[in-house]
């Protein structure tokens, strides 16, 4: 992921979320389940952010596949294995998106 905070073509997400889902990506690649509460937690960031930039589904989608485009490649380095975090990444965001809109 670019370490630059002023990188203005990535999406609305502040630098210090982009950074924590970078971190919590990694530690899932490496650690596997013993680092699923790390990404829950960057998941709810997520979804916080989102709707609190009124960012449709669409755009978290988009600015989620920017992210994965940068971040650099952790662990093993296996492209299937971080492919598949990110979807199960994104996944998680969209749920959770959807399901915070329905307790509002």
């Amino acid at each position: 992921m670019s370490a630059d905070p002023t990188d203005d073509r990535l999406c609305e997400f502040s630098f210090d979320l982009r950074l924590e889902i970078s971190r919590a990506l990694g530690a899932w690649l490496e650690q596997g389940e013993r680092a699923r509460e790390r990404l829950h937690r960057a998941t709810q960031r997520v979804c916080t952010e989102a709707h609190t930039l009124k960012l449709s589904p669409d755009q978290v989608v988009a600015a989620l596949g920017e992210l994965f485009e940068r971040t650099p490649v952790a662990g093993d380095g296996d492209p299937e294995r971080r492919r598949a975090a990110w979807q199960e990444f994104t996944q998680s965001c969209i749920s959770a998106y959807y399901n915070a809109g329905d307790v509002e």
